[in-house]
């Protein structure tokens, strides 16, 4: 591509601005209008994915033989910035601590790169602009709408940022996500005053004996690759004069290994019926949704992204095993499960004290920007460079 850095100033521009007026899950009304005016003035053919998505694509590109999909993810979280950013979010509660400003700061100057070289460019690029990723219904929204279909695509491409590590870009070789599942647990007592207290069963001392067995199975499972249980909230109790009569915990389950995911879910399930033995309670226990699936880069793909990743970023390439997993997941699986994949982790930690994602103070550094455009771009020129060279094999 053209010297990546004439498109530094819209990439920092477009990434501001999103990140100045984050929107929840299936409310990207704002985002999403911007998005389809910035990608129709471009001459873009856009496909509405309701409530808030869009598919897009360049007509002079539509008869490329090589078609990539690149999903840009548009939700934002439901927290309180605490960045202190001069752009920092201007919609009190929400926040995009995901990295999905930058996402769609990238996608877009990619669709405004290929607008501009038209029919130039050798393969035909499928933007996805998905919402509701946050909550794990984005993908099959995108992908109920034709986002894989018409044609299928020879690859599916898709990236985050991360600020575990400063300036570069990861690929992993071979599995790239967890397992994840959401589990909530109803915690059944009996309510009563606390001068009758023999009359009651304390729903929250049952629910505490479940937190602190969830600790120590924690500490004595061991699978076969990284796996937890992990609570997010728990709620129960009304006035402090009266004995809970239910409590709701909810927890995460996550694995590398799908073996180990299903163990946890089983000990889980004993450890709860020892305390309902123990305590008189009745618990529930439930997935809240489908698990989401893991997914592993295609190893033509993952090629293509090293040799890629090292022109770009030299030493500051990192390849990571399956030992590396890191214990996230995406809805992305859905994409993986229909094309071949290749997830890019582009590296953005600050010289400052850098903080995770989904994280209050989560800052990223923009100079990753032009870069992730460039890999991103050569990227795809690869796979439609590759294509092309196994079709001249095939003719001999």
């Amino acid at each position: 591509m053209r010297n990546r850095e004439e498109y530094r100033e819209e990439l920092i521009r477009l990434r501001r601005h999103f990140h100045r007026y984050p929107e929840l899950a299936l409310k990207e009304e704002k985002t999403s209008a911007f998005i389809r005016d910035y990608l129709k003035e471009l001459g873009y053919r856009l496909t509405a994915v309701p409530p808030t998505g869009w598919i897009a694509e360049f007509p002079n590109l539509a008869e490329k033989k090589c078609m990539v999909v690149l999903r840009a993810e548009m939700d934002a979280l439901p927290m309180k910035e605490q960045t202190g950013l001069a752009f920092a979010s201007e919609h009190e509660g929400c926040m995009h601590a995901c990295g999905h400003d930058a996402i769609l700061a990238v996608a877009l100057t990619m669709a405004k790169v290929l607008a501009e070289e038209g029919a130039s460019f050798p393969v035909n690029v499928r933007f996805l602009f998905e919402p509701a990723e946050e909550i794990g219904e984005g993908a099959s929204r995108m992908i109920a709408a034709g986002a894989l279909a018409d044609p299928v695509p020879d690859a599916f491409l898709m990236f985050h940022f991360a600020t575990d590590m400063k300036f570069g870009v990861a690929v992993h070789e071979g599995q790239a996500s967890a397992m994840i599942g959401g589990v909530r647990i109803v915690v059944h007592g009996k309510s009563s005053h606390w001068s009758e207290a023999k009359k009651g069963i304390d729903s929250i001392y049952a629910a505490s004996l479940a937190g602190t067995a969830i600790h120590d199975l924690n500490e004595k499972y061991r699978g076969s690759a990284p796996c937890l249980v992990g609570i997010g909230t728990i709620h129960g109790g009304e006035y402090a004069n009266i004995i809970a009569d239910r409590v709701e915990m909810n927890v995460n389950i996550r694995a590398v290994k799908e073996a180990d995911f299903y163990e946890l879910y089983r000990r889980l399930g004993l450890i709860l019926k020892e305390i309902e033995e123990k305590t008189g309670t009745v618990i529930e226990m439930e997935f809240t949704k489908d698990p989401v699936l893991a997914f592993a880069n295609d190893p033509e793909l993952t090629r293509i992204g090293v040799s890629v990743g090292k022109e770009v970023f030299g030493e500051r390439f990192v390849l990571e095993g399956e030992d590396e997993v890191f214990l996230s997941g995406d809805n992305a699986y859905r994409y993986f499960q229909r094309a071949k994949g290749l997830f890019v982790v582009f590296l953005a930690g600050t010289k400052e004290k850098s903080f995770p994602l989904h994280h209050p103070k989560f800052v990223m550094d923009e100079n990753i920007l032009p870069h992730s455009l460039e890999s991103l771009y050569e990227i795809i020129w690869e796979i439609g460079e590759e294509k092309e060279r196994k079709e001249r094999e095939d003719c001999l």
